[in-house]
């Protein structure tokens, strides 16, 4: 059976969107994310996966085509399934294309986990879920923490705009979760959209961006009961 979530949670991505969103569309964003795919119905988790591993595993392309080896040798029992490995596949080619330009020289790259925590914004839950963690020391020998988050959609990429709003909430997310482990650095906090092979950075400046997202965490909020 369907899920459908009584309480207000949208992920990250579909925020970023739903800020630069036409009206009909952010009505559609709310309804979709009340009512979600199935994990079945997911296109990306293994792309995701087999990128996190290539990233915790100091950047060694053998580990990418030996993914791509594992999809292409799989049996899809859908034609659903079948599309998805093709696409998974082309995703990592893309993001192979992408990896010398992520300037992880010097980092301590390591995976977050399967149930990191969320965002609390206005009664939103906001799900970050971002692939990896990055440490590294400063010029003056002092720990520096970041974030990866990777999108994917194929026909659907990232602008500036949005780009910079899943990054702003990327920051705060290290600022909340992550600093156990050193102040964040905008500058380590990573949005990849791999399919338009495109990275944003985090900006410095964030105050008025952050204040647009609790605005939209509030509308969310009241226009949930009725999607």
């Amino acid at each position: 059976m369907a899920e459908v979530r009584e309480l207000p949670r949208v992920s990250v991505n579909k925020l970023g969107e739903y800020l630069i969103a036409t009206p009909a569309r952010r009505k559609r964003i709310i309804y979709d994310q009340k009512h979600p795919p199935e994990q079945q119905y997911l296109r990306y988790p293994e792309a995701s996966h087999a990128i996190t591993d290539f990233l915790c595993r100091d950047l060694d392309p053998a580990i990418l085509r030996e993914h791509q080896r594992r999809f292409a040798c799989s049996v899809p029992q859908s034609e659903f399934e079948a599309q998805r490995l093709h696409l998974c596949s082309e995703a990592l080619e893309r993001f192979a294309d992408l990896a010398p330009w992520l300037g992880l020289e010097d980092t301590i790259v390591s995976a977050v986990g399967a149930e990191p925590p969320v965002l609390e914004m206005a009664g939103v839950t906001i799900s970050v879920r971002p692939e990896v963690v990055l440490q590294r020391m400063d010029r003056n020998g002092n720990p520096r923490v970041g974030l990866m988050k990777l999108y994917f959609s194929k026909h659907h990429p990232l602008d500036e705009r949005s780009g910079q709003y899943i990054g702003t909430m990327l920051q705060r997310f290290a600022e909340q979760h992550l600093c156990q482990l050193g102040p964040s650095d905008h500058r380590m906090v990573q949005v990849v959209d791999v399919f338009a092979g495109t990275i944003f950075t985090a900006p410095r400046a964030h105050i008025r961006r952050l204040s647009d997202v609790v605005l939209a965490c509030e509308e969310i909020a009241e226009r949930w009961a009725v999607h």
